[in-house]
């Protein structure tokens, strides 16, 4: 009796919700009714749409986190420049990216799967942001910078919260496949993309707004292209999660994983970019020392392969193929094994003169930085243009610099830099120290130690393709050992 009494009580009271929500959704809808007829004939219905589109994107976050996720690197790690699909609100420039991220973040603040803020690593995370926020507060009121300039310069690193959304909201070893596998699916079609536009197809243009930098498709060598898209970034940091999926797959799903690892490195070739060239390279030495017996055995037979086939392709190859394609490869790549080819380069001479004015900066503010979007003493050449006709050169203050070890000390002081490593380092140890050894997580700590390697001469800590992927490997790992360390449940990437 009493059993049917709480039957009889769960069915009541679901029926009773039934029917809040269906008067819920038709008050909804009247009200959607009402005010689109109060203002169809009037100005203000652009303004109302767009309220009514916000609330529709504020519903699909909150009720699909994980496909929002997806999403999200789709805006940042892909062919699109992050200002592509911007909109202008006001005096703030918005982009589609930032309203998901702070919708995912705020959903992880409010109704968290897991609650944790990732012990350490989070805290290290905070104490930068907040460091930060507070150089540039400084820095605006010592009229260093305006405000505009340091909410532009600084808003990339708000990206590095996807940490924390991993970790909150996504702490299930399914949910941080489906966001790496994503990741991977994006960084692969970049490439395909990319191969397209570096052998002369027309459509670059169209993948960037006017004045973006995502894309720079130029005469590199020969008749190829280089070509850098945002995808570019994603497939840099997850080239050896992608390899160590093929090693631990079978069937269809190797072929799956084997496509992947095609496309991106494709991206990586095509994008002429010497810094991953040599970063995955290192990235291979690491693999090989830290993945044991099983890596080394199935990376030496790839090398083997790969080289076969690279011989093949030169012999066999007819001479206008190796003039277009090969040459260019060859003789970009000896730069790397003769760099006093590269010593007279204008890109080097330019970064060793901003380095040497950014150190000069650092020792004046060593303790909290000059603050993002503030001038430290380079300068910017660009040419002057009217239509067609070269007018001159002008300069403007350099906000950026190369050296990103040296701009954290500029933009949160040296404070800032040691909180920043701090994040990094503690997730890459997390994985190096793993028990049992999960090769999938071993290859995430790889991606971010061949993105601090190559953030000495790049721009990989404040660019946004690089800094989301940062914040998802940090964010995988330490969900990863907190799933651990939780009694019961199952954890690692690879499938069991």
């Amino acid at each position: 009796m009493h059993a049917i009494r709480a039957i009889t009580t769960r069915n009541g009271s679901s029926n009773r919700g039934d029917a809040l929500r269906a008067v819920g959704f038709t008050l909804t809808l009247l009200l959607v009714e009402i005010v689109l007829a109060r203002y169809a004939a009037k100005p203000e219905l652009s303004k109302v749409v767009l309220l009514f589109f916000g609330l529709f994107v504020v519903a699909a976050v909150f009720r699909f986190p994980l496909a929002s996720a997806l999403v999200l690197l789709g805006l940042i790690d892909f062919i699109f420049g992050s200002t592509h699909f911007a909109h202008q609100v006001g005096p703030v420039n918005v982009r589609p990216h930032e309203v998901v991220l702070a919708l995912l973040f705020i959903l992880a603040l409010v109704r968290p799967e897991r609650n944790t803020w990732g012990g350490k690593t989070g805290a290290a995370l905070a104490i930068f942001l907040a460091l930060v926020i507070v150089s540039a507060l400084i820095g605006i009121k010592a009229g260093r910078m305006s405000l505009t300039e340091a909410f532009n310069w600084g808003r990339p690193l708000a990206l590095l919260t996807i940490f924390f959304i991993v970790i909150r909201l996504f702490p299930e070893p399914r949910h941080w496949r489906a966001l790496l596998t994503g990741a991977a699916v994006l960084a692969a079609a970049t490439g395909v993309i990319a191969l397209f536009i570096s052998l002369g197809a027309g459509f670059a243009s169209s993948l960037q707004e006017p004045g973006e930098q995502a894309i720079r498709s130029e005469e590199a060598l020969g008749s190829l292209n280089r070509v850098r898209l945002p995808g570019l970034s994603a497939g840099y940091a997850l080239f050896w999660l992608v390899a160590v999926q093929i090693m631990v797959r079978q069937g269809r799903s190797r072929l799956f994983w084997s496509a992947l690892l095609l496309g991106i490195g494709i991206d990586i070739l095509v994008s002429f970019n010497r810094n991953m060239w040599i970063g995955l390279v290192l990235g291979l030495v690491l693999m090989l020392f830290l993945g044991g017996g099983f890596v080394r055995q199935r990376i030496g037979l790839s090398i083997g392969v790969a080289i076969a086939a690279i011989v093949a392709l030169i012999v066999f190859s007819s001479g206008a193929g190796q003039d277009q394609v090969i040459t260019p490869v060859l003789k970009r790549g000896s730069t790397l094994l003769n760099p006093s080819k590269t010593a007279g380069e204008n890109s080097l001479q330019d970064r060793a003169k901003e380095t040497e004015h950014a150190w000069t900066t650092i020792q004046r503010y060593p303790v909290l930085g000059v603050g993002a979007g503030a001038p430290y003493g380079a300068v910017e050449h660009s040419a002057l243009m009217s239509g067609s006709i070269y007018l001159g050169v002008t300069t403007s203050p350099q906000l950026f610099l190369h050296n990103q070890y040296l701009y954290l000390i500029l933009i949160a002081g040296v404070p800032g830099l040691i909180a920043f490593l701090a994040f990094l380092l503690q997730p890459v140890a997390m994985a190096l120290r793993r028990a049992p050894k999960d090769l999938a997580i071993t290859a995430c700590a790889v991606g971010i130690l061949l993105i601090m390697v190559s953030a000495f001469v790049a721009l990989y800590f404040t660019a946004e393709d690089m800094v989301a992927m940062l914040g998802l490997l940090t964010g995988v790992i330490v969900a990863d050992h907190t799933s651990r360390a939780a009694e019961g449940e199952p954890s690692g990437l690879l499938p069991t």
